[in-house]
C-alpha cells in the first residue's frame, strides 16, 4: 500500500520517462518507442488530424499525476512530512536529470519538472497549513 500512497505519483512518471530512454536495450516493446512516436491519432476534418505523441501523454499523465498529488495532500488525514520529503527528492532528481542528462534536456521534461516541483511546494504549503491549525499561539 506503501507504494500507492506513501509515494509520490511523479516518482512513477519519472521511472516511465527513463524506462523509456533506457529501456531500449532491455525491454523489446520500447525498441521503436521515442518522444515523437505517434500513440493515437483521428482525423478531424480533411485536413486536420489530432494526433497525441509519447511527449504529449507523458504531459497528460503528469497533469493528472499533479491532480492526484495535490488531492491526497488535502485531503488525507496521514498525510505528513516523509511524503513531502520524498516529493522534494523527486524535484530535485528531475531538475538534477534535466541539467546532466542529455535526453532529459526538453521541454517535455522540463514541464514535468516544474509539476513536480510545484507538487512538492504545494504539499509543503498545505502541511504548513495543517499544522498551524492544529497549534494555535497567542
Amino acid at each position: 500500500m506503501f507504494f500507492i500512497t506513501g509515494m509520490s505519483t511523479f516518482t512513477w512518471v519519472l521511472l516511465a520517462y527513463v524506462g523509456l530512454h533506457l529501456g531500449h536495450d532491455y525491454v523489446s516493446y520500447f525498441k521503436g518507442l521515442s518522444l515523437d512516436s505517434i500513440i493515437l491519432t483521428h482525423h478531424i476534418s480533411p485536413e486536420r488530424d489530432f494526433v497525441i505523441r509519447v511527449r504529449e501523454l507523458f504531459l497528460i499523465i503528469g497533469s493528472f499525476a499533479l491532480f492526484i498529488e495535490i488531492a491526497k495532500a488535502a485531503t488525507s488525514t496521514k498525510f505528513g512530512p516523509t511524503e513531502t520529503l520524498l516529493s522534494f527528492i523527486i524535484s530535485i532528481v528531475f531538475v538534477v536529470m534535466f541539467f546532466m542528462v542529455s535526453w532529459a534536456q526538453n521541454a517535455t521534461f522540463l514541464i514535468l519538472a516544474m509539476m513536480s516541483l510545484i507538487d512538492a511546494t504545494g504539499g509543503f504549503i498545505i502541511e504548513l497549513k495543517a499544522a498551524k491549525r492544529d497549534i494555535s499561539i497567542g
